[in-house]
């Protein structure tokens, strides 16, 4: 498997910066209401999931397309693929 990552074209995550990308993440998480949020235990357990998952790419998934950083802050979201 090759080690090139796509850029996303659409939002181009690679140009936008990292402490950019954190603000934008974090600003759609912190509007998800607190009855609808996983807990940060449950939180950090995706997130291991997804960072071994060879459909991870520059924090989106290939297999949805998701940020899987907001998708994991939904208590009541899963894996398309069935990993969590």
């Amino acid at each position: 498997m090759s080690e090139y990552k796509k850029i996303c074209r659409r939002c181009l995550i690679s140009d936008m910066g990292e402490e950019a990308y954190r603000e934008m993440i974090g600003g759609h998480i912190d509007i998800i209401k607190a009855a609808d949020r996983s807990s940060d235990e449950l939180y950090n357990k995706r997130l291991e999931v997804c960072r071994e998952c060879e459909k991870l790419n520059a924090g989106t998934c290939l297999s949805c397309g998701c940020y899987v950083e907001i998708r994991a802050a939904m208590k009541r979201s899963g894996c398309p693929a069935k990993k969590w």
